[in-house]
């Protein structure tokens, strides 16, 4: 299967309550990515999802993977490996 970029505004908006899509439109990290495209690991409310995101990142082009891991550290002060393999080992 290929990369699947994150939903957009619009995607969010229609998939979404108004309430929970202006929560996410809020949020910094679920903006950027439905402004970019591009995926960036964050923590989620189950491993399944965060699981399916991290397959999703996997399978970006390693331009946008450089341009994830910019944004992660900024973020994060991680990159996306790194903030996985952290959510992933608190759980």
């Amino acid at each position: 299967m290929n990369y699947l970029p994150p939903y957009n505004e619009k995607q969010i908006r229609k998939k979404f309550s108004a309430d929970l899509a202006d929560k996410l439109l809020s949020d910094p990290v679920h903006k950027w990515r439905a402004e970019t495209g591009i995926e960036l690991i964050h923590r989620e409310p189950n491993k399944k999802e965060l699981e399916r995101i991290w397959d999703n990142f996997s399978k970006m082009t390693q331009e946008q993977k450089e341009i994830s891991d910019k944004k992660s550290l900024e973020f994060f002060g991680l990159t996306n490996a790194e903030h996985y393999s952290k959510i992933v080992n608190e759980r």
